[in-house]
């Protein structure tokens, strides 16, 4: 009877979410709450117990048979790839807990004689653990697919002390993404209501504390740290205890949204504070206030509201929006902005980022995961409704490009009154159009680039801060405007060393986006005027062409020895395979990714000026710099067998790269933009 009047319970739930409008996945959502739930209570599942576990999930249970097995079941069925043991602990329940689990193929089951409640039983747990993680998980959830893996990649990472999983209620939303402790010792979960997946509780960042309904640690760190305090016994307040210790000792507390776990809440301890369990409650608040009242000065206040104290330590808070979210797989412009968002959650900052029309992108997981906010749809309907909302917690406005600036600046201006602009022109468009137009003598491409001229001015203008890729662009704004602050802030690649040498290695190869017009020019023309001459004195040379959507007259000028691959994820074995790449680039502006990532790479590269641009490259020294086809057809033949000549490229190519393009470079050019007020 138990079993079906649950069952009637979930699926109840699950016909309101569906009734639910604008609510993503709702009713999939509650059928996975659901699921867990609808499980025989005489069947037991099978759990693994590996011989030399990387992690030992603990579980504290006291009676509740059926909760117990539900947890269990799930766990089996979620069990993912990290190796680990299981292990149930019976805080003294009548009847015993031992009894009627200990037919439970790999599951060990330790029970204490007197009852010590949560923070004794966990101890418990841990002292008989074999795994080098533990993971505290209570015994009224059900973890979902992926949890322990999630768990366990964020816990290894950098620094991580702990690390909570995203709990949810049986209804389908979010019970804690998170918690925020405030001034007074008083705590809170973040994101109580919404929905798991939406943006608010979708990325992972450092947090006050996580609760220990499910709590990762490593086993030695716990032990160094005497366990969960026997002071909070027998529960609550020893979670948030336990991650300001861990944070005194200089490691972070993380929160994780892939580890998603339905939680009952209360189905342990109950929901009355004035009885039971939760009793204890307002007493472990007081000592926990006792305890840390140095510590607690530097925590927000409520005043601050959730929003800004849901990231521990950040302070400033940064809106970032581009016109799609970064593919850095296949485009220049987005391998640079990714590499700006990591720079600015080092540097402190909280990061919301979003596509200007709000779609999402395959890329999201991998931002959300790095700590990022991305706004979209459906959660988002429009960013000015969402700044009417939320545009006074921004500090800074990051708009990439002039047509993103150009229809978000009023409204960023009008909405988020306390915030500096800051306008990342991610190439001068004016002075690619100027020089397309000059290159073509088209009288009316030279009117349209005059036009984006006065356009880019302008947001320049109003801006707090303009951000270019070069010097050489800084110094073409800045005749135009001598007040303006503007950066450089270059692309930044891992410089690294080739593996294979001159002599294993051949042909050529050309990378850019065919949807950028530098590259579709460059390339007809490379093959119209410079690969005949070529193939005249190395007629087996071969051209690899890599790029997403490449024209028809691409295929069609094609002669023998090109090879056109299209779009290529991972383009790291053909920078190992080939003997050089080329940039025939005969108009464009900015840095120019397809050169300036192959210098990182030790792959010496023939150039036009323009593909070059802004790099400070010397000829024969860092890069073959050659103008017209006839010189880049010769420079083409002359590296190819110029074995000293490929050396030096290589070699100085690199450290020309490492030393004036680095993560540093880009920092610093952020921390000037960052920092500029107009009039200040």
């Amino acid at each position: 009877m138990f079993l079906f009047s649950r069952v009637r319970e979930r699926l109840g739930a699950l016909r309101r979410r569906r009734r639910e409008a604008g609510q993503p996945r709702a009713a999939e959502l509650a059928l996975e709450v659901a699921m867990p739930w609808i499980v025989s209570e005489s069947r037991f599942p099978e759990v693994r117990s590996e011989p030399d576990p990387l992690v030992s999930v603990v579980i504290p249970a006291f009676g509740e048979l059926p909760m117990t097995l539900r947890c269990l079941h799930a766990v089996a069925r979620a069990a993912g790839g990290a190796s680990h043991e299981v292990i149930v602990v019976d805080d003294a329940s009548q009847p015993s807990l031992v009894d009627a689990l200990g037919s439970t193929r790999g599951l060990k089951v330790e029970r204490l004689e007197a009852q010590r409640g949560f923070v004794g039983a966990a101890n418990r747990g841990a002292a008989v653990a074999r795994g080098r993680l533990l993971v505290f998980l209570n015994n009224d959830t059900a973890v979902c697919d992926g949890w322990l893996d999630a768990l366990s990649r964020r816990l290894l990472g950098r620094d991580v002390g702990i690390v909570g999983g995203q709990l949810v209620s049986p209804d389908g939303r979010v019970q804690e993404a998170g918690g925020i402790v405030w001034r007074d010792g008083s705590a809170t979960n973040y994101g109580r209501g919404l929905h798991p997946e939406a943006p608010a509780v979708a990325f992972a960042r450092p947090v006050d504390y996580v609760s220990a309904a499910c709590l990762m640690i490593e086993h030695r760190l716990f032990r160094e740290l005497g366990g969960f305090d026997e002071r909070y016994a027998p529960g609550y307040y020893e979670d948030v205890d336990l991650a300001f210790r861990v944070r005194a000792s200089g490691l972070r507390v993380e929160y994780e949204p892939a580890a998603r776990v339905y939680h009952l809440e209360g189905g342990t301890a109950g929901t009355d504070l004035g009885s039971g369990m939760k009793r204890f409650q307002e007493r472990n608040q007081r000592v926990f206030r006792d305890r840390w009242p140095h510590v607690l000065l530097q925590q927000p206040t409520r005043e601050l509201g959730p929003d800004l104290a849901r990231v521990h330590g950040a302070g400033r808070a940064c809106l970032v929006v581009d016109r799609q979210l970064p593919t850095p797989a296949r485009d220049a412009g987005s391998q640079r902005l990714s590499r700006m968002l990591r720079e600015l959650l080092e540097m402190g900052w909280q990061v919301t980022l979003a596509a200007f029309d709000l779609a999402d992108g395959a890329e999201r997981p991998a931002l959300e995961s790095a700590g990022i906010e991305v706004l979209r749809r459906p959660f988002v309907h429009s960013l000015e409704a969402y700044l009417r909302a939320h545009g006074r917690r921004f500090d800074r406005v990051l708009l990439s490009r002039l047509g993103v600036a150009r229809r978000l600046l009023p409204t960023v201006a009008r909405l988020c009154p306390s915030a500096g602009v800051v306008f990342d022109t991610v190439d001068l468009r004016s002075l690619r159009e100027g020089r397309e137009a000059a290159l073509r003598d088209d009288s009316r491409a030279r009117k349209r680039a005059e036009r984006t001229r006065k356009a880019e001015l302008r947001m320049v203008a109003k801006a707090d801060a303009t951000l270019v890729t070069s010097p050489i662009e800084r110094e073409y704004l800045a005749r135009q405007n001598r007040i303006a602050t503007i950066a450089v802030v270059p692309t930044s690649y891992p410089v690294v060393r080739p593996q294979m040498e001159f002599e294993r290695r051949s042909g050529a190869l050309f990378i850019g986006g065919f949807g950028h017009a530098p590259n579709v020019d460059g390339i007809l023309w490379f093959l119209d005027e410079i690969w005949p001459r070529v193939k005249i004195l190395l007629p087996e040379f071969q051209l690899h062409v890599l790029g997403e959507e490449p024209p028809q007259e691409l295929y069609r000028r094609a002669r023998a020895g090109v090879h056109i691959h299209g779009f290529v994820p991972d383009v790291s074995a053909f920078f190992e395979q080939v003997r050089m790449s080329v940039a025939p680039l005969r108009f464009g502006a900015g840095l120019k990714g397809k050169v300036h990532q192959s210098l990182a790479l030790g792959l010496p590269c023939v150039a036009t000026p323009i593909a070059a641009e802004g790099l400070g490259l010397m000829p024969d020294l860092h890069a073959v710099l050659a103008a017209g086809a006839n010189d880049f057809a010769e420079g083409v033949i002359r590296l190819n067998s110029d074995r000293d000549l490929w050396q030096r490229l290589s070699i100085e190519g690199r450290a020309h790269v490492g030393r004036y393009f680095s993560d540093d470079a880009m920092r610093a050019g952020l921390v000037q933009a960052l920092s500029a007020r107009r009039g200040s």
